[in-house]
């Protein structure tokens, strides 16, 4: 009766511990952020850094998140933005600033 009993909450453990990636949202594998904090949700269908206008919305979106979960002082001083970039692609420079509001709406959420 003891071996049904723990081979069903194994089973059970294991299939919720599969489906947690279903609550659990990641940025794309090509952002090197595999270690660094995020929020849980909201980090869906974001643009691969292999793109100006990718590499822009990462560095926008990690401004977002040291900006909101750090102070704007930590960010400033930090720099996440690429000037020279911005200047030789416009793509960056947009997909920064899309990545700064994207990722600031997704943290905090009641802004105004």
């Amino acid at each position: 009766m003891r071996a049904k009993f723990y081979l069903m909450l194994i089973i059970t453990s294991l299939f919720l511990c599969s489906s947690c990636r279903i609550f659990y949202e990641s940025t794309p594998s090509d952002w090197g952020w595999r270690f660094q904090p995020k929020p849980l949700t909201g980090m869906r269908n974001f643009p691969s850094a292999k793109t100006e206008y990718g590499k822009g919305f990462r560095d926008g979106c990690g401004s977002a998140l040291n900006a909101v979960a750090k102070g704007l002082a930590a960010d400033l001083a930090k720099g996440n933005y690429d000037y020279y970039r911005s200047k030789k692609s416009p793509d960056y420079g947009t997909g920064w600033f899309d990545g700064l509001e994207q990722c600031t709406y997704i943290v905090d959420w009641d802004v105004l």
